[in-house]
């Protein structure tokens, strides 16, 4: 009988706006890009099942057909599904989201989740999750954590408005940057724990609530404008609130006492201010990616280049406008 190999590649993301607003139904803009975590599964030729991960660096897994693989995201996507008719063999290959040792916060954990989950029903045979199963699973993973909007985004590709109405339900929406704007990705240092900040977010907003009240209604006016600015395509109103909002996070991180924009972001952006580029931390924080943005190519190129000299590295990044692929073909 001819074998099955099934292969799917998810993309990272990167946040424009919206970051923690985004918790509290207020619209963010996120981009897919052009980092794909790739899936493969494919019989086992053994008699056990294996999991290949490929990351800052390879590890191999062994399990008997019906044990947990020791890996968590496959086996939460295993145990819901599960299929061991024939012991099988999954890579799961994340290098894209790494610089070195260091995560890079472009997304890696829901772009990998999207891609086996959804390569798992193909090769079980299976209807494919739908987004909200995928959005559960992920919080599952992260502890119970996250807005869902990574997913999301490497399921639909290129630009999304993303949005959480009051029963918690994701509404996507496409969206186009502004004619002319380009963005550039650049790594400030350190690697960055999502659940940690939103914990300590959390706690800070039950301890302060009227304060929390007041920053969250002033990220999402502020979100609000940018996206729609977004959408009617005026780049100088949608710079002007990536700026304000880049600003708002600042100030949320010192009310909270965490580092979601650290000394190595500000430096970041006093540079990309010499050059007219607007800078801001994209997505919780802590210290990893940072985005560029301006209409000018030229000046986002020398903000680049400024960038690399001060030893921060920059992380070429593009557009991915196809979302989820997934491939079959016999072995």
């Amino acid at each position: 009988m001819t074998a099955r190999v099934v292969t799917a590649r998810a993309p990272g993301k990167a946040v424009v706006l919206g970051e923690y607003a985004v918790l509290h139904g207020a619209p963010a803009l996120v981009v897919a890009v052009d980092r794909r975590a790739t899936v493969t599964i494919a019989p086992s030729g053994k008699p056990v099942n294996v999991v290949e991960t490929r990351a800052s660096e390879v590890r191999v897994f062994e399990a008997s057909p019906g044990r947990e693989t020791g890996v968590a995201l496959v086996d939460l996507v295993v145990g819901e599904r599960p299929r061991d008719r024939e012991p099988w063999h999954a890579t799961l290959d994340s290098t894209a989201f790494f610089q070195g040792a260091r995560k890079l916060g472009l997304g890696s954990s829901a772009a990998v989740l999207t891609a086996f989950a959804c390569a798992w029903a193909a090769w079980t045979q299976a209807p494919r999750p739908s987004r909200e199963a995928l959005i559960a699973l992920h919080r599952r993973f992260q502890g119970g954590s996250g807005s869902g909007l990574d997913i999301a985004a490497s399921l639909a590709g290129g630009a999304i408005v993303y949005r959480l109405d009051g029963a918690d339900v994701p509404h996507v929406s496409s969206v186009q940057l502004p004619n002319g704007v380009g963005f550039a990705g650049v790594f400030a240092g350190r690697s960055a724990s999502t659940p940690d900040l939103l914990a300590r977010y959390y706690s800070w907003r039950a301890e302060k609530p009227e304060e929390a009240a007041a920053r969250q209604r002033a990220l999402r006016q502020i979100s609000q404008l940018g996206c729609a600015a977004a959408e009617r395509g005026e780049s100088e109103d949608f710079l002007r609130a990536i700026d304000q909002y880049g600003r708002e996070l600042d100030a949320l991180g010192r009310a909270i006492g965490a580092d979601i924009v650290t000394a190595e972001h500000r430096a970041l952006a006093e540079t990309a201010r010499r050059f007219g580029v607007i800078y801001k931390v994209s997505g919780a924080g802590g210290g990893d990616l940072g985005l560029g943005l301006a209409t000018d190519s030229e000046a986002l190129a020398a903000f680049k280049t400024a960038a690399a000299e001060q030893g921060f590295p920059v992380v070429d990044l593009g557009l991915d406008r196809c979302g989820l692929i997934i491939e079959e073909r016999a072995q």
